[in-house]
């Protein structure tokens, strides 16, 4: 071989080295992209045929595992064996080839309880500047997303059916809301996804058999809300949220009431300083909060608040909606206590029988601001505690509420397709067909190739 032959050779590996790589992740038949939730600096760990590269020069970085990525002045930083690469764009760690096999853990994913664990993933990643640390994107298939959402949205151990009920609404969900959003949330803002860590057989088995089917409205994948329990009955949209959804219609729900179904009965109490604080109220005190508007499924639409000025005397009526509740939804989390939906009653523990001067009796949920007559036939305006003479002592009852406790049916906000009712439809042998098209109205259940 002679000089110029294999100057040659090394001048065309020299430029090969520097060819920019193509920065597309491996061919996924219809891609997902999910925002994940990593600590501030995380290792990741490859199993598999991927490739490290830096977004801005489109060149390769041969690594070993595992790879550090950290941020520094607004760039990230890829630390492989103690070398650091810097890139202003960031870095994709790409499979090569897709293959059932191939994964990367990360090293340390935020928790919903606030701790931080390893966590395993299908597909390819895109680690790109943020605001103070790197932002961590998982683009892979639909299908491999779902094996890592269906048992984190319901238990692995229930009935196949219902399984297979919620693969194809959250097939169906990711899709719609794809459609006018670049990427989804690993948490419950879109669905809990727990990448490969939290694949069950049952329910990737559910996910399996029912590939590439969705619930579609109008030949269109729907927007395919899922809740855990509806209390005995779902809703409306608009009368949780704010548009018409014609899918989403109220049905009445007995499937809800599982035997395992603890979502019943539940209660929530909450200091009557914190619901004052609500109402944005300096000098003045709720002194009675009443639910004044329900849909015929039980769903609470309207509150107020009799609200009490010991120094006046005075008392006026404060409407919730829609000056401090933008939606019927929102009550949930108005009140600083977690509400687990909306079909709830609210009561104060100020509640007491009063004898009125005409010698009428009426139960009323507090005596601030009343004119109470004593035995001594002298009046006097109810404030604090009351004295009350019974046959054999004087006790002291709140003239207005402490606190008030929520009570209620359901978890969540009621609209589309009840978990709970899922689960026992499948029980009581309806096929994940027949589920969804109970739960979502007008709706075909088809393939979509």
């Amino acid at each position: 071989m002679t000089m110029k032959h294999i100057r040659w050779i090394a001048f065309a590996l020299i430029t090969l080295l520097f060819i920019p790589m193509s920065v597309d992740a491996a061919s996924y038949p219809t891609p997902v992209k999910v925002k994940l939730l990593p600590t501030a600096t995380f290792l990741a760990t490859v199993n598999g045929n991927y490739q490290l590269i830096d977004l801005k020069t489109k060149q390769t970085i041969p690594f070993t595992n595992p790879i550090a990525f950290s941020q520094t002045n607004g760039a990230v930083v890829a630390t492989i064996n103690g070398v650091s690469y810097t890139s202003t764009s960031g870095f994709l760690l790409d499979e090569v080839t897709r293959n059932d096999q191939h994964d990367v853990t990360i090293g340390s994913i935020q928790q919903a309880n606030g701790t931080s664990a390893p966590v395993k993933y299908r597909g390819s990643f895109e680690i790109t500047p943020g605001a103070t640390a790197p932002n961590l994107f998982n683009t892979l298939d639909i299908e491999d997303y779902l094996k890592g959402v269906v048992p984190g949205e319901m238990p692995s151990s229930w009935h196949k059916e219902a399984l297979k009920a919620q693969a194809v609404a959250a097939r169906s969900y990711a899709y719609a809301q794809l459609k006018n959003t670049s990427f989804l949330q690993m948490t419950v803002a879109s669905q809990v996804y727990g990448g490969k860590s939290k694949e069950q057989a049952t329910s990737t088995a559910a996910v399996n058999e029912t590939a590439g089917v969705y619930a579609t409205y109008q030949n269109e994948p729907i927007s395919a809300y899922f809740h855990s329990s509806s209390g005995g009955n779902t809703e409306n949209s608009e009368n949780v949220w704010s548009s018409i959804v014609p899918y989403i219609r109220s049905v009445s729900d007995p499937y809800d009431r599982h035997a395992s179904n603890l979502h019943y009965g539940w209660n929530a109490k909450v200091a009557v300083n914190t619901v004052s604080s609500k109402f944005k109220l300096t000098n003045e005190q709720v002194v009675s909060l009443r639910v004044t508007q329900k849909t015929n499924a039980g769903s609470v639409q309207q509150m107020e608040a009799t609200v009490y000025n010991s120094a006046t005397g005075q008392k006026r009526i404060v409407q919730a909606r829609p000056s401090f509740v933008s939606s019927a939804d929102a009550f949930r989390s108005f009140f600083g206590v977690s509400l687990k939906s909306i079909a709830f009653d609210v009561k104060g523990n100020a509640n007491i029988k009063i004898k009125r001067a005409d010698g009428s009796e009426q139960a009323v949920d507090h005596i601030a601001g009343y004119t109470l007559q004593t035995n001594s036939g002298q009046t006097t305006i109810a404030i604090g505690n009351a004295s009350i003479r019974t046959e054999n002592e004087t006790i002291y009852y709140p003239t207005a509420p402490t606190e008030f406790t929520f009570t209620g049916n359901g978890w969540g906000h009621r609209l589309g397709m009840s978990q709970w009712g899922a689960r026992s439809m499948a029980e009581k042998g309806f096929t994940y067909d027949q589920i969804l098209k109970y739960y979502y109205k007008g709706i075909e259940v088809k393939k979509i190739k």
